[in-house]
């Protein structure tokens, strides 16, 4: 039986390998001492490319396209022979194909930078046109088995404020009569019932005013899925695993907005694994809420997706504000209570932030303490270039990053620390800076350390496998395909 293969609906880690050559290693070491099967993945809307995006000049795509260096062929292709030679089950993903205008808006969201703007139908075409050339390369590489998609972008969040007579005309104006009819008939006063994993019963009841609200705000999202999802299963002609992420938005999923997401793609009679709702959680941060209360939240969110379709619930951010820190003490108890341990759990930029840290820990002059320094000095000098010339990636919050780290430094703290925020939210372009031979330098450079120097290369994948057995072991991954 091969070992890489579609997983199926199973409690499972997903972890992102953004340089393979260094990270995979230490990921397959912990699946193999917990006989835990895992995703492997990379986002095609921003850490992976096709091959000939990756070996593009500077300039001709956005720097955040493929930021990592790391083609898709590549990833894929080394993700399978790793996991082959370590005999660990791997289902090996295609995360994040995102529908949006740019590569800079898609890095930007997980920062927590919104953009007002709703992608236009020329976008739209382009957005779809990249994504069938990244999803051909991963079919060609015979090894993807799974597939994420992320339409939020075509979400319309202004109805959710519009007066009901506003409402009403934007709802008539973008449904002919017939489907207007048959959207009432669906929904419209009728009530929805659902029991969590500890038995609570609750439920949901659409009025009419829900259903202009919520076929307004999601119908271009779940057409435009849709349209994704026939495009893979034509393309790939066997069978394979699917995601629908609804996480990156401003404010957290409502109950109603997730239910009729669901019922509206199970009308379609296309199937979904898992989907992710936003419940709160933000990228390179611990959870701050109350976990009782998310506890709570997610039940129910998880009752809903069972309820739905046999639907799992898929959690992503899932990273720290360390790489030592879980999502916080209580999150992944508060997730395995509501889901009665049956979910999936995504991480992936919080390795990178850990080989940042290893390498900063070693005294200065060694080398790699200068590979280290070399990459944060140019991080730093970008993103000061950013804001002075107002490029793409711009944004108030880097701004005040930015102004932290002056005062931060005239107060006395380390002008190289890797938890200056500036550098943890940013330190992935250090993979995509050119030398005058179109090389990644940073990420050449890393890793020839990592396969020339073998006392570094071991300490980094003990750490690695250390980081992988924390979540394995936080959140039960062990024996998951038992």
């Amino acid at each position: 039986m091969t070992n890489t293969r579609f997983l199926g609906r199973i409690h499972h880690p997903a972890i992102g390998v953004r340089i393979p050559e260094i990270f995979l290693e230490g990921i397959l070491r912990a699946c193999l001492k917990r006989n835990t099967a895992t995703g492997l993945m990379l986002s095609f809307g921003r850490e992976t490319a096709p091959q000939a995006v990756i070996d593009a000049p500077p300039g001709q795509y956005e720097i955040t396209l493929g930021h990592t260096g790391t083609s898709i062929r590549h990833y894929q292709t080394a993700c399978a022979e790793a996991a082959a030679d370590k005999g660990v089950v791997v289902e090996i993903e295609a995360d994040h194909l995102i529908i949006i205008g740019s590569a800079t808006r898609a890095v930007q969201r997980i920062a927590g930078v919104h953009h007002d703007a709703h992608i236009s139908e020329a976008e739209l075409e382009k957005s779809l046109a990249y994504n069938r050339m990244a999803i051909a390369e991963a079919a060609q590489t015979g090894k993807v088995n799974f597939f994420t998609t992320d339409t939020s972008d075509l979400f319309r969040p202004g109805v959710d404020h519009l007066a009901e007579a506003d409402l009403t005309a934007l709802f008539e104006k973008a449904f002919p009569a017939a489907e207007r009819a048959a959207l009432m008939d669906r929904y419209a006063d009728q009530t929805f019932s659902f029991t969590t994993v500890d038995g609570a019963s609750f439920s949901i009841r659409f009025d009419r005013q829900d259903v202009m609200r919520l076929a307004t705000k999601y119908q271009k999202s779940v057409e435009i899925n849709a349209r994704l999802y026939r495009e893979i299963a034509d393309l790939l002609g066997r069978p394979f695993g699917f995601e629908i992420s609804l996480d990156e938005t401003p404010e957290e999923t409502e109950e109603k907005d997730f239910l009729w997401y669901l019922l509206e793609w199970k009308r379609r009679g296309l199937p979904c694994d898992y989907v992710a709702p936003n419940i709160g959680f933000h990228k390179r941060a611990d959870y701050e809420g109350d976990r009782d209360e998310l506890r709570k939240k997610v039940a129910r969110l998880h009752a809903i997706a069972l309820g739905v379709s046999g639907t799992l619930l898929s959690f992503h951010s899932g990273s720290g504000s360390t790489p030592y820190s879980g999502k916080g003490p209580g999150t992944y108890e508060a997730l395995l209570a509501a889901t009665g341990s049956r979910l999936k759990y995504k991480i992936s930029g919080v390795y990178y932030e850990l080989l940042m840290e290893l390498l900063a820990f070693y005294p200065a002059g060694t080398r790699p303490r200068r590979i280290y320094e070399a990459i944060f000095t140019d991080v730093r000098d970008y993103c000061s270039e950013v804001l002075e010339k107002n490029l793409p990636l711009a944004s108030e919050l880097l701004r005040r990053q930015m102004e932290q780290y002056k005062r931060d430094v005239a107060e006395g703290r380390d002008p190289f620390d890797p938890r200056h925020d500036f550098f943890r939210f940013y330190s992935y372009l250090g993979l995509a800076f050119r030398d005058d031979q179109n090389r990644r330098k940073h990420r050449i450079a890393l890793v020839e350390l990592a396969e020339s120097d073998r006392e570094f290369s071991e300490r980094f994948n003990e750490e690695c496998e250390a980081l992988t057995l924390r979540l394995i072991d936080g959140l039960h991954f062990e024996n998951n395909l038992e």
